[in-house]
């Protein structure tokens, strides 16, 4: 077993009040805050020579604050400056919407400035980039095998022209070329297509995140693939294993430790400036068949810690666990690379430091015997709520607007909407509606509905409400409105919204800019929890009709993707 670290370099202080529902633009960044965490990974990257590491990684992803460095070379080329022996490494550019050129150019130079120790590694991007720099995401896979049919021949080739649908190229031989020749290639290789490119190819392929046996789907797939259309054996070397990795004294130190800088990275993570939603092209119906459990492939921000620990999408403990849930893991998947990751979120320096100290004393030797074979085949090509005002508004929020950055809307036509009800409790009328939180999408990816609460930039999200009675009248400003979130079990509930009903009946038009009320706390609503809107009219009042045609209900909210994609 070969033993990497590799960090995405999340940008590490997001304001605690947002999270993915608002647009993540460059105003939360503070350059003085990316030059530390530059200087800090740096560190962390560096160390892990005199620690015994085989290499270090780094990757490429654009305008989000999950990965801060969009120009990943120049990062691996001053790891490459602070190294003398391991490897350094991408995985890698995301050459699709890279010109295919300046990228093996790049990757020769790094390759020569490191003494030939550099892997060079590719991606195909994730949906906002697609959607920022104006790329067609139906195009992505044929501009991803050009753009590497192109660099290959870049590397390999003495002088070549090139006529392709995307590419037309004429007399291209670069300078420098690399030392490798042919130069390591890895890459993420997760769905079908993706596993067929890599294997044809002789791509080694890395998995990341999944518990044990999605990690065994995909490489056994590889194996299939590579064996049956393309008539070679991948070993161990052609697998790479990438996880969340956080190592203490202790387990419930780790666990303490590792639990909020995971929570930190759920909350930034894959929010890019434009709102996000699954981008059609990206995967087609095929693309996850191979995959027996993908419900329980890529947790949610509701996953309990202790599930995504089990699974192994964060390995969190002391040596002695860390050893034995890695073994497990190396085993039965069939890796013989590892790459850790072990700057989780905005966990500290500190904690990292002496993570990596402890893997490197204790773990990794106890795992370096593991899955060693020479390679088959080299690479050849909730706060309390007041009842008062249902705008949220305090001195001087009064002038601040509503939250504007939603993407989504429910009213009582929704597609989530579960029921309306109308039923008595202790001798008043209650009545509503309650919402169902969408499960995952065809990929096996989850999302959340999330309503936005207060904040430095808005009051929150708008809440529009107009109920009829049975006999046409509008219900009492004396009755109690309520927005909830709750488990079906009637447990774990959280108050989202407050007020009485004259909040809404004393606005002559809820539509009118800025004129609605404000939801009065963020929330976060995802499977199984419902949402209900409830409104109790005093005793003796008419009962409320949420079926009358007069009677709707409004809240904007922000339906988000946890979008990944290989």
């Amino acid at each position: 077993m070969k033993f990497y670290t590799f960090d995405e370099l999340t940008y590490p202080d997001v304001p605690p009040e947002v999270g993915p529902e608002v647009r993540f633009t460059n105003r939360f960044c503070d350059p003085r805050t990316v030059t530390q965490a530059y200087r800090d990974h740096l560190d962390e990257w560096a160390i892990c020579e005199d620690l015994g590491f085989d290499g270090a990684f780094v990757n490429e992803h654009h305008f989000t604050a999950v990965n801060i460095q969009p120009a990943c070379n120049i990062m691996a080329a001053a790891i490459i400056m602070r190294t003398k022996t391991m490897k350094v490494g991408v995985i890698g550019n995301v050459i699709p919407l890279r010109h295919p050129i300046r990228t093996a150019e790049e990757f020769a130079m790094l390759d020569c400035l490191s003494g030939g120790r550099f892997i060079a590694g590719i991606v195909r991007g994730v949906p906002q980039e697609y959607v920022s720099y104006n790329v067609d995401p139906f195009t992505s896979r044929e501009r991803l095998a050009e753009s590497y049919d192109v660099i290959h021949k870049c590397l390999n080739e003495e002088v070549f022209d090139y006529d392709g649908k995307y590419w037309q190229l004429a007399g291209v031989s670069i300078w420098p070329k690399p030392i490798q020749r042919p130069l390591p290639f890895w890459m993420p290789a997760g769905s079908l297509e993706t596993i067929e490119f890599a294997a044809q190819r002789h791509i080694s392929g890395a998995q990341v995140f999944y518990p044990p046996d999605a990690f065994r789907d995909a490489f056994e797939q590889y194996k299939k693939v590579a064996r049956e259309r393309f008539g070679w054996d991948p070993g161990f070397d052609n697998f790479i294993g990438a996880r969340f990795i956080h190592v203490a004294e202790t387990n419930d130190k780790a666990i303490a430790e590792a639990r909020d800088a995971l929570g930190y990275l759920f909350r930034v993570f894959s929010r890019p400036i434009n709102n996000p939603a699954p981008v059609p092209g990206l995967h087609s119906d095929q693309s996850f068949q191979h995959r027996t459990n993908i419900k329980r492939d890529f947790p949610g921000p509701e996953t309990p810690f202790e599930q995504m620990r089990e699974d192994g999408f964060i390995v969190c403990g002391d040596p002695d666990y860390v050893t034995r849930w890695l073994e497990r893991d190396m085993k039965i998947s069939g890796y013989g690379h590892f790459l850790g990751m072990f700057h989780i979120g905005n966990i500290a320096h500190a904690k990292v430091m002496n993570a990596k100290r402890l893997f490197a004393k204790h773990v990794m030797p106890a795992l370096c015997d593991i899955n060693v074979v020479a390679p088959t085949v080299e690479p050849s090509h909730t706060a309390h709520l007041a009842v008062g005002s249902g705008n949220g508004r305090n001195g001087d929020a009064s002038e601040l607007p509503l939250y504007a950055d939603f993407n989504y809307v429910l009213t009582r036509d929704a597609p989530e909407i579960l029921r309306d009800f109308t039923q008595r409790e202790n001798g008043r009328f209650v009545a509503g509606w309650e919402i169902g939180v969408p499960s995952r999408g065809p990929d096996g990816f989850p999302y959340q509905i999330i309503f936005a609460g207060p904040a430095r930039e808005y009051r929150g999200s708008a809440i529009r409400l107009h109920l009829m009675t049975t006999d046409g009248r509008e219900v009492s400003g004396d009755a109690d409105v309520v927005l909830e979130t709750c488990h079906p079990s009637g447990g774990n509930s959280q108050l989202i919204f407050q007020t009485k009903y004259s909040q809404f009946a004393a606005i002559p038009d809820q539509h009118a800019s800025n004129a609605a009320n404000a939801l009065q706390q963020r929330a976060v609503v995802a499977e199984p929890f419902i949402i209900r809107l409830k409104v109790t009219v005093p005793a003796g009042s008419p009962q409320p009709d949420p079926a009358a045609d007069e009677s709707f209900f409004e809240i904007e909210c922000f339906k988000h993707w946890l979008n990944v994609t290989a």
